[in-house]
Order: structure tokens, then C-alpha cells, then sequence
């Protein structure tokens, strides 16, 4: 027979709560040692079980090879069945070769015409080009034009300069490095909507790809939020993103700052706990923030100008 656990009593942790309070502070020098030796560790704001390190061009191409996976097991009455913006399956795979012809174009011509398109308006026709097509047509025109991007992307892939040069895209005007993690993000969420749509299970990206689709999504908030008119100035917001992928930014919300990961020199007006694949599925727009419910400290307001700069990012 075991015995039962001892009651707690509460004078004695009262006793527990009043020596703390009398806890004297490290010296300062051991402080700095232990500081010194963490940050030696590994960088600030990075989980100790981080991934290795993907380029933008492996990331680029796991998000192909999971979604060619998921349309290589559809049925035929699954390519069929309404997915979003009034699109099924298949002309939502139209609308993605019509992307893919546009970013090759934007290869060759990065101020071409493709370069400020309207991201829909621009890809209609190859989305109801597939129109009465046998769904098999379909698939081997999106690989075709995939694999063409891939074989472009090639040197690129060992070569920094080139993942640096800037690329026009549908009103996207950045890197070539971060362009390509944009259209890992638009692969991974229309992925998820086919799932949905034909009501499989949704799946997260893997922990390296998760990594970068974060940090550009922290990265382009004071962005977002201009663009949905909740801009600030003199704002800043501490962001924990739990979970593979995850990690920590303060990240300064002025849309005039640099957007080169500058770390404001004050404490942030905010911070929010979220997970980091919801966090994703939230600048994709396809969450709403209240059902999500992150942990929010500091200014609450300035926390939902943040939700809404993040959805606002999304192309569809």
C-alpha cells in the first residue's frame, strides 16, 4: 500500500516565498560569465534544438516535391472540389503555373511587366486554361514548369551574390534568396488548402523551412502593417514563436526602419507567445488571430495592429 502524498503546509512555503525575497543577486562578474557563456552557446532568440541550415533554393524545392507528393494522391473528383477565391484544385494548380511563368520571366527581366502584376489578375488564364483538362495535363505542365524554375535556380543555390540580387514579382521587389521563401510560404499554404479542401490532414513545413518562412514573415510586419493601414512609429514588439522553427525577435515596428533585423535600443511595447506554424498560417490569412489565442503582454491594441499587418501579407 503506498502512503499518501503529505499535505502541503502553507506557513512553510510561505517561509519558501519570503527567503527568496532575500535572495541576494550574483555578483556582477558571474552574471557576465554566464551571460557570456549562453550567448557562446548559441545566439540570442534561437531554440537550442535549432535546425541545420537550408537554403532558399532547398527550401524552395522540399515545398515542390511536398505538394507534387499531395497531387500525385488526388482522385479525379478531388481536383474537382472548390478550394479558394472560387478556384477548385485544378485551376488552383493553373493559378501556381501561371506564378511559376512569371517568376522565370522575372529571372530574366527583374523590372519586367510580371514585376508589379496583379498577383490573381495576372495568372487567371492559366488558371481556366485548365478548364476540361484531364487533371493527369495538369500536373505534368506544373511539373515542367518547376522543374525548369529549379534548373534556373541551380547556381544560384552555391552562390550568395545571386540569391542577393533583387527580383520584381507581383508587387514583391526583394531578394532573390527571399523571394524564393515567399513562394515556399505560397506552396506550403495553397498545399494546405488543397488539404483541407479534400479533407486530409494539414501539415506543417519541416523545422529548416518553418525556420526561414518565420524569420522573413517577422521581417516584412512593419510592412504588413502599413499596408493595412495600422502603421506605427516608435513601436517595437518582443515575438516568441514556440516550436520548431521557432524563436525569439524584437523587432522594431516602424515602417520606416531598415528592414535588415535592426533590435530597437528599448524595451518592446508588446510581446507575444504564439506558435510558430500558427504564425505562419496567420500571415497567410487563413487564421483568424482571436481563435488562435496568443499570449499577449504589454499593449494589447499595438498586438492586434500586429495581427493585422501579418494577414495582410497574404497573396493568395
Amino acid at each position: 500500500m503506498t502512503e499518501p502524498h503529505a499535505r502541503v503546509d502553507p506557513l512553510q512555503e510561505l517561509q519558501f516565498a519570503l527567503a527568496e525575497g532575500d535572495a541576494l543577486l550574483p555578483p556582477s562578474r558571474l552574471a557576465h560569465t554566464v551571460l557570456d557563456t549562453a550567448l557562446a552557446s548559441r545566439p540570442a532568440g534561437r531554440p537550442i534544438d535549432e535546425p541545420p541550415p537550408i537554403s532558399a533554393v532547398e527550401a524552395f524545392r522540399r515545398a515542390v516535391a511536398s505538394l507534387d507528393r499531395l497531387l500525385d494522391s488526388l482522385e479525379t473528383d478531388e481536383w474537382r472540389r472548390p478550394v479558394v477565391r472560387g478556384l477548385d484544385g485544378q485551376e488552383l494548380v493553373g493559378h501556381l503555373i501561371g506564378v511559376e511563368h512569371d517568376f522565370l520571366a522575372g529571372l530574366h527581366a527583374p523590372h519586367g511587366a510580371q514585376a508589379d502584376a496583379d498577383h490573381v489578375a495576372s495568372t487567371d488564364a492559366a488558371a481556366a486554361a485548365q478548364g476540361g483538362r484531364p487533371p493527369s495535363e495538369t500536373l505534368g505542365e506544373w511539373r515542367t514548369a518547376v522543374a525548369t524554375t529549379l534548373a534556373a535556380l541551380a547556381d544560384a543555390e552555391t552562390s550568395p551574390p545571386q540569391l542577393g540580387e533583387v527580383i520584381g514579382l507581383h508587387g514583391l521587389h526583394m531578394p532573390l534568396g527571399s523571394l524564393l521563401i515567399a513562394r515556399t510560404f505560397e506552396l506550403w499554404t495553397h498545399e494546405e488548402d488543397i488539404r483541407r479542401a479534400t479533407a486530409r490532414p494539414v501539415q506543417a513545413p519541416d523545422a529548416a523551412s518553418l525556420r526561414l518562412m518565420t524569420d522573413l514573415a517577422v521581417t516584412m510586419l512593419p510592412a504588413g502593417m502599413r499596408r493595412a493601414g495600422r502603421g506605427v512609429r516608435g513601436r517595437s514588439a518582443r515575438i516568441v514563436l514556440t516550436g520548431p522553427g521557432g524563436g525569439t525577435w524584437l523587432t522594431d515596428l516602424d515602417p520606416d526602419t531598415v528592414p535588415d533585423g535592426a533590435r530597437p535600443q528599448r524595451p518592446a511595447h508588446v510581446r507575444i507567445v504564439l506558435d510558430a506554424v500558427d504564425f505562419c498560417r496567420l500571415v497567410a490569412n487563413r487564421v483568424d488571430a482571436a481563435t488562435l489565442a496568443p499570449v499577449v503582454t504589454g499593449d494589447g491594441s499595438l498586438a492586434q495592429d500586429l495581427f493585422a499587418g501579418a494577414a495582410s501579407l497574404a497573396l493568395d
